[in-house]
């Protein structure tokens, strides 16, 4: 008799996120073993009634909002032995979205302790990888598909988490600073391009701005430079190609285009990742 695979954790942090939750919520069709945990952060709008209604058990952060202590709580509140993260925002577009975490995470090798599925603005995969099957890299790869690592719309092995919780002593990149460490220890990660999700960020202008900036400010390479114009330019000219094919929504293009003035801004300040 095959034994079947462990249930899934699916963590999301959440703040005034009633226009996307629902959303993401039932495209998600749970398993025997399956739970889902809402880390909410102060909404005061319909979140915590959306999240109620479909079961999830919700966990409060007190204090100021930050992160890595969002992460923390959930890790630590889940009961199996894979933990999905996905952004209140990402709204998956396939069919059998957890099956496919679940097939994918049961074939990964012991020394695997996270996989990226793609979250951006277009829903779809990484053009510069194997659409189809799932990949596995090292630290010595990293740099050379370092852009498919977010913590939109990713899979963690629990018992990595208990080695090595996420740093609430920084504001941002939590995420890419706990890889980076694994790395070192010798560990590696998976992309996973089945389980794609979409972004629908519906944040304020100012917040994608500022949070931006945040990002620009949190993580700098040796051979870090500033942004230039022509950068930003180039940027905001994708933007608009992809809104105009219609591969991105408008309301994507504006908050997008405001997340690159910000990181734009951010690159010409210090390097500053404190909460």
């Amino acid at each position: 008799m095959t034994t079947p695979p462990p249930g899934i954790s699916v963590l999301i942090r959440a703040f005034n996120s009633a226009k996307t939750l629902e959303r993401l919520l039932s495209k998600l069709v749970l398993a025997e073993g399956d739970e889902i945990l809402v880390v909410d952060s102060g909404s005061t709008d319909a979140t915590l009634q959306i999240a109620q209604r479909h079961g999830a058990k919700i966990i409060v952060a007190p204090g100021p909002f930050n992160y890595s202590k969002s992460l923390n709580l959930g890790f630590r509140a889940a009961s199996n032995p894979w933990v999905l993260v996905i952004s209140s925002h990402c709204i998956p577009v396939v069919e059998d979205f957890l099956g496919i975490y679940r097939r994918e995470s049961a074939a990964f090798p012991e020394e695997a302790v996270v996989g990226y599925a793609p979250s951006g603005l277009s829903g779809r995969s990484d053009p510069a990888l194997d659409p189809f099957r799932t990949v596995f890299f090292a630290e010595k790869e990293y740099p050379r598909v370092s852009r498919v690592c977010g913590n939109a719309n990713t899979i963690y092995r629990r018992r990595a988490w208990m080695e090595l919780p996420f740093d609430e002593t920084i504001r941002t990149a939590e995420d890419k600073l706990w890889l980076m460490e694994m790395l070192k220890r010798g560990r590696r990660f998976a992309y996973i391009p089945a389980a794609r999700g979409v972004n629908q960020n519906q944040a304020s202008l100012r917040y994608m701005f500022n949070k931006g900036c945040s990002d620009a400010r949190a993580l700098r390479s040796a051979s870090f430079k500033p942004m230039t114009l022509r950068q930003l330019a180039g940027a905001l000219k994708n933007l608009a190609k992809q809104a105009i094919r219609e591969r991105i929504g408008w309301g994507n293009w504006i908050r997008y285009s405001a997340h690159a003035f910000g990181r734009f801004a951010g690159s010409h300040r210090s390097q500053d990742n404190t909460p």
